[in-house]
């Protein structure tokens, strides 16, 4: 039966949502490239070809207006529809004798609807460890300017925007509001868990080696992630792959508390090593949520298990007093929320449930995996807000496939057959774990880091997004070192945004065009007057240079954008097949706008 226009636009009247309202495009992109690697190496070092992926999570289209490019062999742009993603080429020459300090290429588009413009420059930076630069261009939409390291040739560079012209727009090159939640109250508070999108952190606590266990587990092989839990709440994650033990020296009463990332906690001789200390993640949690009330963070913690300093003789089951010690070191932490209703699952209770306890402050939710405990011993302590993972049933997808392609294509066919439609009977809580399970080899010989960063998690920006719709994703986006975009650069201003906005885009676009899933009109739509309440604008102001080095600027002259060239050489090539045949200055050089 079809949909009756009229009642489309009395929903459209009252602020309510309509499938009329609908934009997300359904319209094929180009199929993306995986980045290739093995136990020799992540990619091609001699390659020309660099990848530069656009994602659209807006109601509007980003329309290819033009190109130029000298000396790229293929310089290949396209429109990016509503909810789509399309990765794109930049293929730096491989023809003998040309001098590579000369290539570059500038993509120009605009936001259609809008006034808003931006532009993708791809360059380079002769001699330099990282030779190929891609400088994304928002300052015709306010959003500022930031210069990549192309990380290896075939590595994509990323830049994924959200928002609209009636809301306000953000992007991809610099962290928002810590309390993004909060700042979408209004758009998630009726919809529960279930319903709702947000970044996670695999092995969240293994952010060092700190050696507490005799161990052969190193950085290249058990280290998951290059920031500390505060700096992961900074960045976006809200859901925490938490796994525990207890240290125990020759007094085996003599112990601590530490994450812990092993082959097998229940081994004879475990391998692996420590990460945090309990004491020091409790500090951060309450760092965090001081400086950034009203949201839901979820520690799902595993092993809870003791080790030997030396981890022979296998594991030390944890009696009353290690549990009871460990509760207390958990009621150190802030804003826990106790004696919730237990009746109903959590993952079905709306979100303002949760962001409205503490007077606002939100939740920090404990959900503990007891499978190594003694029969006996406690598995939970409700009135201090530490729960049983079985109040919150989660479908935890690993893949455990060795590489990337296979597991995107794991990920993608379990979410796509959870279908977020009335009446909801495959509707579960989804953890995607994003990540790639390699024999021990390959990832001692390529690291963790590399991994996760230049094959893994970029495919996660055009794979899985053209395999998203307002009605097939997964609540978690599990990923190892989250926001670090090249190899063991991460300082604040070094990381990257895709999965903070990503996961915002998600719940403000994509999940709010599923009128199953949300009653109300898109808040990305032009307002009626009838609709009730505000929305706040997750990104502040900001229209600066952020340099690849990290190096921040507020306040750049007017005209100063990186990358663009001075003088369109002879040979340079534009987008409807115009060749020059003479040097000309560039007439956009030193423009304010374009």
């Amino acid at each position: 039966m079809g949909i009756d226009r009229r009642d489309g636009a009395n929903a459209e009247s009252v602020g309510v949502c309509s499938p009329n309202d609908a934009t997300y495009s359904a319209e094929n992109m180009p199929a993306g490239t995986y980045t290739n690697w093995g136990a020799l190496g992540l990619d091609n070092l001699t390659s020309g070809r660099q990848y530069i992926t656009i994602v659209n999570l807006t109601p509007h289209r980003f329309k290819l207006d033009r190109t130029h490019s000298y000396q790229m062999d293929i310089f290949n742009w396209g429109d990016i529809p509503p909810g789509r993603s399309r990765q794109n080429i930049a293929h730096y020459t491989e023809r003998s004798g040309a001098n590579a300090v000369d290539d570059n290429g500038e993509a120009y588009y605009s936001i259609v609807g809008t006034d808003k413009k931006f532009v993708i420059r791809a360059t380079t930076h002769i001699p330099d460890r990282y030779p190929r630069r891609t400088v994304i261009d928002l300052s015709g939409m306010g959003l500022g300017q930031r210069e990549y390291l192309d990380p290896r040739p075939e590595v994509p560079v990323t830049l994924v925007i959200t928002g609209s012209n009636h809301h306000g727009f953000m992007a991809s090159l610099t962290h928002g509001r810590g309390n993004w939640m909060k700042q979408m109250y209004d758009v998630i508070k009726d919809r529960p868990l279930q319903h709702i999108v947000m970044p996670g952190t695999h092995d969240s606590g293994m952010s060092t080696i700190s050696g507490e266990i005799v161990s052969i587990g190193s950085v290249a092989n058990t280290q998951t992630q290059a920031l500390n839990i505060y700096d992961q709440l900074r960045v976006g994650a809200r859901w925490f792959d938490l796994r525990i033990i207890s240290v125990h020296q020759s007094n085996l009463n003599d112990y601590a508390f530490w994450v812990a990332h092993v082959n097998d906690e229940n081994a004879d001789v475990p391998v692996g090593n420590t990460g945090e200390s309990l004491a020091d993640i409790i500090n951060e949690v309450n760092r965090f949520t001081a400086e950034n009330p009203g949201e839901i963070i979820f520690f799902n913690v595993r092993y809870l298990v003791g080790l030997r300093r030396v981890p022979l003789g296998g594991p030390i089951r944890w009696n009353n007093d290690i549990m009871n010690n460990f509760f207390n070191q958990l009621k150190q932490i802030n804003n826990r929320c106790g004696n919730l209703d237990t009746s109903v699952q959590f993952q079905r209770q709306k979100a303002s449930w949760f962001m409205d306890r503490n007077n606002g402050a939100g939740c920090v939710i404990f959900l503990l995996n007891g499978a190594n405990l003694q029969d006996g011993v406690p598995r939970a302590s409700i009135a201090d807000g530490l729960y049983r993972a079985e109040q919150m049933p989660v479908h935890d997808n690993w893949s455990n496939k060795p590489t990337t392609q296979p597991v995107a294509e794991n990920q993608i066919t379990v979410w796509s057959a959870n279908p977020r439609v009335q009446p909801f009977s495959h509707d579960e809580f989804l953890i995607s774990q994003w990540l790639v399970s390699a024999d021990a080899v390959s990832t001692t010989a390529l690291t963790i880091q590399n991994i996760a960063i230049m094959p893994t998690n970029p495919a996660l920006y055009w794979a899985g997004v053209n395999a998203l719709s307002p009605t097939k994703w997964p609540n978690v986006l599990l990923v190892d070192y989250i926001g670090v975009v090249v190899t063991d650069q991460f300082a604040w201003n070094q990381l990257s945004a895709e999965l903070y906005t990503l996961a915002i885009g998600m719940n403000l676009y994509m999940a709010s065009e599923n009128c199953d899933v949300s009653s109300q009109r898109s808040p990305l739509l032009p307002a009626v007057a009838s609709t009730a309440g505000t929305f706040n604008r997750l990104s502040p102001a900001w229209n600066g240079i952020i340099f690849a080095n990290g190096t921040m600027v507020d306040s750049p002259p007017p005209g100063l954008h990186l990358g663009r060239t001075g003088v369109l050489k002879n040979g340079t090539v534009f987008g409807n097949g115009t060749v020059l045949k003479e040097d000309i200055p560039n007439p956009e050089f030193g423009s304010v706008v374009f």
